[in-house]
């Protein structure tokens, strides 16, 4: 109908919002020549922009033979024509105004998503056409814009192969054992390190196969235990700890620390790796000038530094002890104590002398001077003697 003498045309509707009622094969019809033919013409028609360059060229959807999009976006190693990519991003639209509808505008580019990288390849073939660019295939597109090294997908593919190989002799291990997983070994498991200088007798081996180291005993990471770490607690802060303890004399990289209390299990972040070059992040810019005597979680037994480094596959505990060093012996500052070093430092249980067991029986222990002291007793055989023997049972002190 004509309007009204006197009063306006009503606009046209917004070329990339869809209209009530509107189907979505229109709406992809409607957008596709918003953008590939009038915004194009409105470029055209300024001739200055084109008299030392060549002009864009319009996509005229009406002049395509349009062939089956299905077909097209299951080729993603040919570049598509310009029918095939019209047709490609047609249907792409199409499905996701038809079937996604409760997705839109909240729809964010995966390269995964068949649907959107469809879109993403026919809308940048159609562009490139326009501007005289040369055409890309389906597959080198998804590169690009998901951005995929290709090498290193390749590269991921083999070490995940010789994983999967790994993990069959393990499975094999546990077959012989009758199935019981808790005599799965890794004996005959292998890893693999690339041969970078092809030289000598095995100048033929590209991937030479190594045996699996056994864990370091004493290593605090391997063994999984709880280190200590010694120092001035009002003094130290979680800035120090992280750039002089964590950092440079554990050589973590972007470490990401946790306080725990083992027992309630309350967890404070105190430092977040991620941001660690922009010196901590927002939680380790909360607590980083703090001294460690007055974070949140108050030390004290079963409260531990939980700290995680995934550049580097470490993890390790670390339990904190208020400590005035001597800075002569100690310039750092600190103390580290490692697990396995703190284990082999601690004085052996005494030896029980006999212990005959059964109900009633006496049960005899050797005992120290001191506790001797206590127990009101004097250690008797001479001067060189110093050992008592207790009984559990009658609270009698034999002396030898």
């Amino acid at each position: 109908t004509r309007p009204a003498a006197g009063r306006p045309a009503p606009p046209p509707p917004p070329p990339l919002k869809q209209q009530e009622g509107e189907s979505g094969a229109d709406f992809a019809r409607r957008v596709f020549s918003a953008v590939f033919e009038d915004d194009v013409q409105r470029l055209l028609n300024m001739e200055v922009l084109w008299e030392k360059r060549r002009p864009p060229v319009k996509v005229e959807l009406a002049k395509l033979a349009l062939p089956d999009a299905a077909a097209t976006a299951r080729e993603e190693q040919r570049a598509w024509s310009v029918e095939e990519s019209a047709a490609v991003l047609l249907a792409s639209v199409e499905r996701i105004f038809t079937q996604r509808a409760s997705e839109v505008g909240s729809l964010a580019f995966d390269k995964d998503d068949d649907d959107a990288m469809d879109f993403v390849a026919a809308a940048a073939n159609l562009r490139c056409a326009t501007f005289h660019i040369p055409l890309q295939s389906r597959w080198e597109i998804k590169g690009i814009a998901g951005r995929i090294i290709h090498a290193i997908a390749t590269t991921n593919a083999v070490i995940a192969g010789f994983i999967v190989l790994e993990a069959f002799k393990v499975l094999r291990s546990v077959q012989a054992a009758g199935g019981d997983l808790s005599k799965a070994s890794i004996d005959a498991c292998r890893y693999c390190v690339c041969n970078r200088h092809l030289s000598g007798p095995k100048e033929n081996q590209l991937l030479l196969r190594m045996r699996l180291e056994a864990p370091e005993p004493k290593c605090y990471v391997c063994t999984g235990s709880t280190s200590t770490l010694e120092l001035d607690t009002a003094s130290f802060t979680v800035r120090s700890l992280v750039e002089q303890v964590v950092i440079k004399f554990l050589s973590f990289n972007k470490p990401t620390i946790d306080l725990t209390n083992e027992l309630t299990h309350k967890t404070v972040l105190l430092w977040e790796g991620e941001d660690e070059d922009e010196g901590g992040g927002e939680e380790g810019e909360l607590h980083g000038d703090k001294p460690l005597d007055s974070l949140p979680v108050k030390l004290g037994p079963g409260v531990v530094l939980e700290v995680e480094d995934t550049t580097q596959a470490l993890k390790c505990k670390i339990a904190l002890t208020h400590t005035l060093l001597d800075k002569e012996e100690h310039p750092s500052g600190f103390r580290f104590i490692a697990a396995a070093d703190e284990a082999a430092a601690a004085p052996p249980a005494p030896a029980e002398e006999d212990s005959p067991g059964g109900d009633g029986s006496r049960k005899r222990r050797k005992v120290a001077e001191g506790d001797a002291a206590v127990a009101g007793a004097e250690p008797s055989g001479g001067a060189g003697s110093g050992v008592v023997v207790a009984d559990d049972d009658d609270d009698v002190i034999m002396l030898e």
